[in-house]
């Protein structure tokens, strides 16, 4: 089978696909590789790949339906994608023209659920500036009144991959969970991580951490605005590692502004945030630049174990990391 791997050359390709993965995937693919130095239009990857059977995809791979690549009588058959949601690269077409889909979306809830927790950790106890504190000046008492996690009310909003691994990481800590989704949640995950499904509006309302969530669509842009934002306890920390637009940032500032309640935000409307956006210069909301997950050292491990993967489709075994057609559809999507 021939294998067309659409991340050019640079840093992303080294680190995802070491010599490791690319043996494996060696062993049964005739590879080629994008070799522009960029990532391609849709009109060049259509003439790249056209005449291949797979597609190893990175971040800023171009939309394969547009490019021609999923419809009826085409020749791919299986899309191994490097990132996590596959929302930007396909649709329901793909699948029902028979192209079967993987991605690292579980390992990157995995890790990204990780950073949620840090971030939760770290606001609750002041750490950001307690740490400043201790390198700047010569403070010992901190001023700062710092919180723990045991027995809160924790809400959750959008029930995906990271929110599952989040929910079972808080588990020890012994807190109640309220969780929203459009979808009805199985009662069988309900009951393993002692969760109730609630309203938006009880969620918001009840609980003391708020952590986002939610894949980034049509439908979630910009879910969370001035009157969601209204419903928040005094105090309450908000936490966003999801998409940045899942929340009305002008409405966030705004709120923000008035100090009664505090943020960490991973994500943001337009990344990089500018350099004069109101929030960097607010003391009740720490800014981290999208570093919730997935981990650095992670890429190694997703390239092998999607190359894995790849082999196990052509020996017709069960796949380990396959994406479901409702599964895909439910995926951020920007365009």
């Amino acid at each position: 089978m021939k294998l067309y791997i659409t991340i050019p050359e640079g840093e992303l390709r080294q680190s995802c696909l070491s010599a490791e993965a690319l043996s494996c995937l060696a062993e049964h693919f005739n590879i080629s590789y994008n070799d522009t130095g960029r990532n391609l239009t849709e009109e060049e990857l259509a003439e790249a790949a056209r005449d291949h059977d797979v597609l190893v995809t990175g971040w800023g791979t171009a939309n394969l339906k547009r490019a021609g690549l999923t419809e009826k009588g085409t020749r791919l058959k299986l899309l191994v994608h490097t990132g996590g949601s596959v929302g930007d690269l396909v649709d329901g077409t793909a699948y029902d023209n028979g192209v079967t889909v993987i991605s690292a979306n579980r390992i990157f809830a995995e890790s990204t659920a990780e950073g949620a927790l840090a971030f939760i950790l770290a606001g609750l106890r002041h750490l950001p500036e307690d740490i400043m504190s201790m390198k700047c000046s010569s403070y010992w008492d901190s001023p700062h009144k710092t919180a723990g996690l045991f027995g809160r009310d924790i809400g959750i909003v959008g029930v995906g991959a990271v929110s599952r691994s989040l929910m079972r990481y808080l588990k020890p800590f012994r807190v109640y969970l309220r969780v929203y989704d459009t979808y009805k949640v199985e009662e069988e995950l309900l009951r393993d991580v002692g969760a109730e499904q609630c309203s938006l509006e009880d969620v918001l309302a009840k609980s003391s951490v708020v952590s986002l969530h939610a894949a980034l669509t049509e439908c979630t842009r910009g879910m969370i605005g001035e009157r969601e934002l209204s419903m928040l306890q005094d105090g309450t920390l908000l936490v966003n590692t999801s998409r940045g637009a899942i929340i009305d940032e002008r409405a966030l500032e705004r709120e923000l502004a008035k100090g009664r309640i505090r943020a960490v935000l991973d994500v943001f409307e337009k990344e990089p945030l500018a350099a004069d956006s109101p929030l960097r210069r607010m003391a009740n909301v720490y800014l981290v630049p999208h570093k919730a997950g997935p981990t650095y050292d992670l890429r190694k491990y997703i390239g092998v174990c999607l190359a894995k993967d790849a082999v196990r489709y052509v020996k017709g075994e069960r796949l380990e990391y396959e994406i479901s057609k409702e599964s895909a559809a439910r995926m951020t999507r920007h365009t």
